[in-house]
C-alpha cells in the first residue's frame, strides 16, 4: 500500500498561509500530499470595517480563510479561536500541536521562521508570528518524542521543515508564472484589502521579490529533522 502522504501548515491568521506558500502547498497537493492547515487566532482584528462586531468579524475571518484554502486544495483546516494579536506560549499549545502531529503524521511542516530575529518590518516580526513559530517548532521536536505528550501512534518524526518569512532562505519556488494564482487566493480576504485592485500592485511591485533567479518566487528556509541515534 502507497504510504500516505501529509502536510501540516501552521500559522497564527488567516492569511499567513496564503502570503507564505499557496503555490508551494498547491504543487505538493498536485504532488498527491494532503494539506492540513492549523489557524491558531481568529484574525479579528485584521478587518478593515469598523461597524462589524468582534463576532461578525471572526465569521467573515474564517469563512475568508476557507474560500483561500479551497483554492489551494487543503483538506481540512483546523481554527483554534485564540485571540488575535494577544497570542501567548502556552503548554497546552505546544501540547494541542505536538498531538495533531502525532495524529497526522505529517512528512513535512509548513511554519514562519523562528530563527528569524531580524526585527525590520513590523508587519512580519510583530507577537503573534513570533509565538507561532517557536509553538510550531518546539511542537515538531516534542512529536518525535514517546513521553512528551504520549500518543496512541507513537511518536512522529517530521522529514522537513519549511520556514516562510525567513532571512535566510536556501530554496526558493519559481512562482512567476501564478503570481495571478496567488493574487487570487489573497483576494479572498475581502474584509482585509477592500480596494484590492491598490493591494496587487503594491504587491507585485514590494512582495515575492526574494531572489534575482525569479521574478516572483516564495522562499523557505528548509531544514532537515534529524533523529540522533545511539
Amino acid at each position: 500500500m502507497e504510504k500516505h502522504k501529509c502536510i501540516l501548515a501552521v500559522a497564527p491568521h488567516p492569511d499567513d498561509l496564503d502570503f507564505g506558500c499557496p503555490i508551494t502547498l498547491k504543487n505538493f497537493i498536485k504532488q498527491g500530499y494532503d494539506v492540513y492547515y492549523v489557524i491558531i487566532t481568529n484574525g479579528e482584528n485584521g478587518s478593515k470595517d469598523k461597524k462589524l462586531t468582534k463576532d461578525q468579524r471572526i465569521k467573515i475571518r474564517r469563512e475568508e480563510q476557507m474560500q483561500a484554502a479551497a483554492k489551494v486544495g487543503a483538506k481540512k483546516v483546523y481554527f483554534w479561536g485564540y485571540r488575535d494579536g494577544f497570542l501567548e506560549y502556552k503548554e497546552e499549545l505546544r501540547k494541542k500541536l505536538t498531538l495533531l502531529i502525532k495524529a497526522l503524521k505529517p512528512e513535512l511542516v509548513f511554519s514562519f521562521d523562528p530563527a528569524n530575529r531580524a526585527f525590520d518590518n513590523i508587519n512580519l516580526f510583530h507577537r503573534d508570528h513570533r509565538i507561532a513559530a517557536d509553538l510550531c517548532y518546539d511542537s515538531v521536536f516534542a512529536a518525535k518524542n514517546d513521553y512528551i505528550y504520549p500518543h496512541k501512534n507513537g511518536p512522529h518524526r517530521v522529514d522537513r521543515i519549511f520556514f516562510f518569512g525567513t532571512d535566510k532562505p536556501n530554496y526558493f519556488v519559481d512562482i512567476t508564472d501564478e503570481i495571478d494564482f496567488k493574487l487570487d487566493v489573497l483576494s479572498s480576504y475581502s474584509s482585509q484589502f477592500p480596494n484590492f485592485e491598490n493591494f496587487s500592485k503594491f504587491y507585485k511591485e514590494n512582495f515575492d521579490n526574494h531572489t534575482k533567479k525569479y521574478k516572483y518566487s516564495e522562499a523557505f528556509r528548509v531544514m532537515e529533522v534529524v533523529q540522533v541515534s545511539y
